[in-house]
Order: C-alpha cells, then structure tokens, then sequence
C-alpha cells in the first residue's frame, strides 16, 4: 500500500489558493462599494456653498458659518452630481438652523443638516440712559457692530432714523434700539390750545380749539371748537396742528 505523503501539503495549497481567490475577488467589491457612498464632505460643502451664495445679498452684514458634525457612519449613496441644498423648512437665516441637502440621482435621498449662522452688522445702541416717553437725541445713541441672531424683528442701522422719535419704555446704554422701543412723539397733548385748519379749493380758515386727546402726527383726534364748542375731528400734521373737513 502506497501512502501519498505530498497530500496533506497539497490540500493545504488548495485551502490557501481558495482563501487568496475569495479575498482577491472580494477587495473591488469593497472598493466599489466604498466609491459608491457619498463622501461627508460634498455634503457639507453643498450646504456651505448654499448658505454662503444665499447669504451674499446682505453685504453690509459680516457672516460666520458653521456646519454641525455629521455622523461619521452615514452611508449614502454617491449622487451622480453635485448634492443640491435648500432652507429646510422653518429655517432661517441667523443662530441655529438647518439646511436640507439633497440628490435625486441615480438614487434619491436628503439629509438636514445642522448649522449655525452668525451674522454681524451696524445697528444703532443706546450710549446713555433713556427714560420712557423721553424724545430721543442724537446724543442718546451710537453705532455699534453687533450679532444679529436676536435681531429677526428689525433693527436701526443709521442714527437719523431713530432721532426724534418717543420712547415706550425705558432703554439702558449698550441695549440695541429695537422698532418696538419706539413711537411718533405727541406733537398734541389733551387740554393743549392747537391750530385748527379747514380748507378748500380757493379758501383757507384757521381757529383755535382744545385738543380732548393726545395726537401723533397722521393720527386723527377730537378738538372742541373754542369759539363754538363744537366737537370736531381733524388729522394732526407734523406741526401739530390739526386739518379738519370743510
């Protein structure tokens, strides 16, 4: 009986020569698979490109823009173009917000991401302190670079449009001057002696009357008639004089 000693050896050949052939032909489906799934960084730069290109409109405002972390186990598969990116719904354009980056081909899919949006510009502050219902100078205020997040109701960029107009409440120095802060000042107070005006084509009379209520310039307030008494309604100019129908 002859014993074939070359055996073992040659089924250990065949184990490794079948091990070699399934790594090698595995190694490009891994490959493959790898090139196939979107890289994390086209998608951020999507949505930067996006928030910087949208942001661009505002140029008198400095912006920083900061993209959350993306899950680095994310598998997408890689868009046959650049991602496309969008305000994702209720976004906005400063503090904490979300952008939607998306692909449509060869497979659909969209992903929001996290970003944070600081936006900085010239807004007027008070330089000192201002009671409530005071008329404001220009002395009360200055310009300040300042962070816009908390800003989305409005804001005063030029000193101008703030002087001479009322306080509805009390300001502190370095609080920036919001809409809501302000209103017209009164040009008439109740029990104040005003000019009243009625006019027409052609003809032009002046009185005096008691002003029954307080008045902004364009609002419309009762004034008794001083020679008559007569109640009338009249609309305050920015004299403070009041024009009543004829």
């Amino acid at each position: 009986m002859r014993i074939d000693t070359h055996q073992p050896q040659r089924t250990l050949i065949h184990r490794i020569a079948r091990l070699l052939f399934i790594v090698m032909t595995a190694l490009p489906l891994s490959v493959v698979a790898e090139n196939q799934i979107e890289p994390l960084e086209r998608i951020i730069e999507a949505a930067h490109a996006f928030l910087t290109q949208t942001l661009a409109t505002d140029r008198d405002a400095d912006t920083r823009i900061e993209i959350g972390r993306l899950d680095s186990r994310l598998r997408l598969h890689r868009c046959a173009h650049t991602p496309t990116a969008q305000m994702a719904p209720g976004g906005r354009t400063s503090g904490s917000t979300t952008v939607n980056v998306r692909c449509s081909s060869p497979v659909s899919w969209s992903i929001f991401v996290p970003v944070t949006i600081e936006r900085y510009a010239d807004a007027v502050v008070v330089a000192r302190p201002i009671s409530s219902r005071q008329t404001i100078q220009r002395d009360d205020l200055r310009i300040e670079r300042t962070e816009m997040t908390m800003l989305a109701g409005g804001y005063f960029s030029d000193l101008e449009s703030v002087v001479g107009l009322q306080t509805r409440r009390s300001l502190t120095p370095g609080q920036v001057v919001l809409p809501g802060h302000l209103t017209q000042p009164r040009l008439v107070e109740r029990g104040q002696l005003v000019t009243l005006y009625a006019t027409r084509p052609g003809l032009s009379v002046h009185m005096k009357g008691i002003a029954l209520e307080d008045g902004r310039e364009g609002e419309r307030i009762r004034v008794r008639n001083r020679s008559s008494k007569r109640i009338v309604e009249g609309i305050v100019d920015a004299r403070g004089e009041v024009h009543i129908g004829m």
